[in-house]
């Protein structure tokens, strides 16, 4: 279970750093999609881009963060303790 974690936090550590920086680049384009006065200041920036920037990353963030997910749970899970065997029995 240890090789199953270990390789679970390799995973889960990278995957932070994709959605981390997805997660930036979603925000900015959501901001400049919400408020489209803020991308009339910028010139170089049209609204058809911005916003075909914005859908094609929204799959690749999504796929990130399920992935991330499923390796945090998996390193959940692999760290649960396990029943102890074989332990004498006591009386209090």
């Amino acid at each position: 279970m240890i090789k199953y974690f270990l390789l679970s936090k390799k995973i889960h550590r990278f995957f932070v750093l994709i959605v981390s920086s997805l997660s930036l680049i979603m925000a900015f384009t959501g901001l400049l999609l919400k408020y489209p006065f803020i991308s009339s200041k910028l010139n170089f920036l049209d609204l058809g881009m911005i916003r075909y920037v914005h859908n094609q990353l929204s799959p690749w963030l999504a796929i990130a963060l399920f992935v991330m997910a499923i390796t945090g749970i998996i390193m959940y899970i692999s760290l649960w303790p396990k029943k102890p065997q074989n332990l004498p029995k006591t009386n209090l």
